[in-house]
């Protein structure tokens, strides 16, 4: 599971952006979200089960798009 942050309607790189968890209960990844969006000051953030070929080869912009509209969001 791969936690999403979105900061001013970018997606920012690397440890800022993505956050990788194991954990499936939906009170954990609230939590884990809530202190991801406080560490790096995200707007928002999203749960994303896989991370795809194709989701590597967007632009961030269609990247934020896809993840606004396929994603379960969190904060």
């Amino acid at each position: 599971m791969y936690l999403i942050g979105i900061k001013k309607g970018a997606h920012p790189c690397g440890n800022a952006g993505t956050l990788i968890t194991r954990y499936k209960a939906q009170y954990k990844l609230r939590e884990l979200a809530q202190r991801f969006a406080a560490m790096y000051a995200l707007d928002e953030v999203y749960s994303l089960q896989m991370y795809p070929q194709k989701l590597c080869e967007m632009d961030n912009s269609e990247f934020v798009d896809h993840v606004r509209r396929n994603c379960k969001r969190y904060v």
